[in-house]
């Protein structure tokens, strides 16, 4: 590569040298009059490209000969520029140009490759007046031959993804040779002074995709067309030239299809990219190669941004003799990826069976479907990959994530709980704790052990409101907060003394319910304290559940008692039902004899015993909490009482259960 790079300086040095002394004008000086018009410079011959460079070398070919067709429509055009830059055209000077370029290319030590270019103008039809002193020229005409060097520095431009090459071209004039203008060398078809381009020319070809990039410096002594005094839009001189294509190629079905790109600017007195010394075209061309020896090439283009001998549109048309040389073919039987299993046989021809080749598939190396350097058969979770923390316990797999919170179970505290929306600082992977079950998180709770209850205290967060009766009416909305009472739905009796309290878990009832005797049919004078019962309930309702328990006393058979105490609370149920309480918050049982709250052996202990206690279940209530005392209560000796049989007791008298 040293050598090729030093013998690319060397030719380059040596043709900006000759060409630098006749180049060189002072900015006042006289221009040449007339130059080559047409601005299309065909590729060597055999190239997969039209304008942009991408080389071929010995490796592919030897030597290439063809023609390239060009037609140009309005390639010189005069006009006029309005005050605000628009430019309005008044005469197609050359309307119609049609060229043959005959092209010659060779190559030698896969490094080196030469090229000649012959233009020849067939056709040129225009104004046959004129204008400016230019008109088209009617007769067969010859343009400036080119001839050009390039050297590879690097890669293969059509085998490899990306290669260096560099090089030049130079035209040879005429028109300054001969002297003159003649026919055969008009002043839009030859230049007078040589000019030359140094170039550097990057490409490549990877997988279907052929790139190239091209940059250049024509350097050209300065050149006006015609006698108009404004020399915008009808000079030539150095310029830099840039290229850029893409396209699909396939050596397998010998194509290349794509579009290319061209942009030219002045670079002297100070014109760089300004619009009349600027030009653009784009081209799209379709190359094939017909049985490996025929090139032939279809393109077309339009001009975006214009100078002289840039037409509005363009038309190519390319053949040459281009053969490309045939693949060494290996010897026997093919093996690609050298797995010792032959091709024809290989259902993974292209891919190394490996050291754990599959048993089910020949030539084809075990799977690993996730992707995770674990083998399929060796592989827990072959669908899934092992991730940045393997589980050590099941190989291919990732640590596990039961609670799919984003922490790991080994760093997980609460693996089987997703650490939520605000996780516990304290215990990695578990959420902040909520010890009462209030929806009020610990850290925010002032009363974490405290359920606040269906009225919170506002002014203490997670707190319930204050109760100084422990009553279950709190103070806020309590008509008597030192006096313990029950719930109602009067305002003014909210939490005042009446029939019934709330306390220990139960609703207390002062005044006991009457039956009649031997029947569970609710006496009248116990309505009063029954809707007293009602009212707690439609009052208070965070009390989900109550308990309606019937008692009786010892004597008389049990199982009768038991009966007749479920009857009796079930009667109470109905009653508080019909209503206005719901019946999912009532439960209704009897328990006969087997729950005393007094001596069984006085009648008034008997008395206190026959009794219906209403018990709150839901929410649950502290362990411990007690039934009735009964001897708080009000009970009359009241023999419409009895629950059962007569019988005598103390003092001969007739006691009633």
């Amino acid at each position: 590569m040293g050598k090729s790079l030093r013998l690319a300086l060397t030719l380059a040095t040596a043709l900006v040298a000759s060409i630098g002394p006749q180049s060189v004008q002072p900015a006042h000086a006289q221009a040449q009059q007339g130059f080559q018009v047409n601005r299309y410079e065909p590729t060597a011959a055999g190239e997969w490209s039209f304008w942009v460079d991408h080389p071929w070398y010995s490796s592919m070919r030897y030597f290439a000969a063809g023609i390239t067709l060009n037609y140009a429509h309005n390639p010189l055009v005069f006009g006029r520029v309005s005050s605000n830059g628009a430019f309005t055209q008044t005469t197609a000077v050359i309307e119609h140009q049609f060229i043959g370029h005959v092209d010659l290319a060779g190559s030698f030590l896969d490094r080196v490759l030469l090229t000649a270019s012959l233009p020849i103008t067939f056709l040129e039809k225009g104004d046959p007046n004129g204008a400016g002193g230019v008109r088209a020229n009617d007769n067969i005409s010859f343009g400036d031959p080119r001839v050009g060097l390039m050297i590879r520095l690097f890669g293969q431009p059509y085998r490899s993804a990306i290669s260096m090459s560099i090089g030049g071209l130079l035209w040879i004039p005429l028109r300054g040779l001969v002297g003159g203008d003649s026919t055969l060398l008009p002043p839009t078809g030859s230049d007078q002074v040589m000019r030359g381009m140094p170039k550097l020319v990057l490409g490549g070809l990877a997988k279907s995709v052929m790139w190239s990039f091209t940059g250049g410096v024509m350097i050209r002594p300065e050149a006006q067309i015609g006698n108009l005094r404004d020399p915008a839009g009808q000079t030539a001189g150095t310029e830099l030239q840039l290229g850029a294509a893409i396209a699909y190629a396939s050596f397998e079905k010998r194509l290349a299809i794509g579009p290319e790109f061209i942009v030219s600017t002045a670079l002297l007195n100070g014109n760089a990219f300004k619009l009349d010394y600027t030009s653009f075209e784009a081209l799209l061309g379709l190359h094939y190669n017909i049985a490996r020896i025929l090139q032939l090439g279809i393109g077309g283009g339009v001009g975006v941004l214009r100078q002289p001998g840039t037409p509005d549109g363009r038309v190519l048309l390319r053949l040459a003799y281009a053969p490309m040389r045939e693949e060494k073919k290996p010897d026997g039987p093919r093996d690609r990826d050298r797995d010792g299993i032959l091709d024809e046989d290989d259902i993974c021809p292209d891919v190394h069976k490996g050291k754990r080749p599959d048993p089910e598939r020949l030539g084809c190396p075990l799977g690993d479907r996730d992707g995770d350097g674990v083998l399929d058969p060796d592989d827990k979770c072959p669908d899934e990959h092992k991730g940045n923390r393997p589980d050590p316990e099941r190989l291919g797999c990732p640590t596990g994530d039961r609670d799919k919170d984003g922490v790991l179970d080994p760093d997980d505290i609460c693996p089987d709980e997703h650490k939520g929306d605000r996780p516990d600082a304290k215990r990695l992977g578990c959420p902040t704790g909520d010890r009462d079950k209030d929806g009020v998180l610990d850290p925010d709770d002032i009363c974490p052990d405290e359920h606040q209850g269906s009225t919170p205290d506002p002014a203490r967060k997670g707190c319930p409101a204050p109760d100084r009766d422990k009553d279950t009416v709190v103070d806020p909305v309590d008509a008597c907060p030192d006096q313990p009472g029950a719930p109602n739905p009067d305002p003014k009796k909210n939490g005042c003394p009446g029939l019934v309290e709330v306390k220990g878990g139960q609703i207390v009832i002062v005044k006991p319910v009457f039956f009649a005797t031997n029947k569970d049919v609710i006496l009248a004078k116990s309505f009063p304290v029954l809707q007293s019962v009602a009212d707690a309930l439609k009052a208070s309702p965070q009390i989900k559940k109550v308990r309606v328990e019937g008692h009786t006393d010892n004597r008389g058979k049990v199982d009768y008692n038991v009966d007749l105490s479920d009857r009796r609370a079930k009667s109470v149920m109905k009653w508080l039902t019909e209503h206005g309480i719901e019946s999912g918050r009532l439960e209704a049982q009897g328990f006969g004899p087997n729950k005393p709250v007094a001596d069984n052996k006085t009648e008034p202990g008997r008395a206190k015993n026959r009794r219906v206690d209403f018990v709150i279940t839901d929410p649950p209530q502290p362990a411990g909490v007690q039934v009735q005392d009964a001897k708080t209560a009000d009970v009359p000796d009241s023999p419409d009482q009895s629950d059962g049989k007569k019988g005598k007791g103390k003092k001969g008298k007739k006691g009633k259960k």
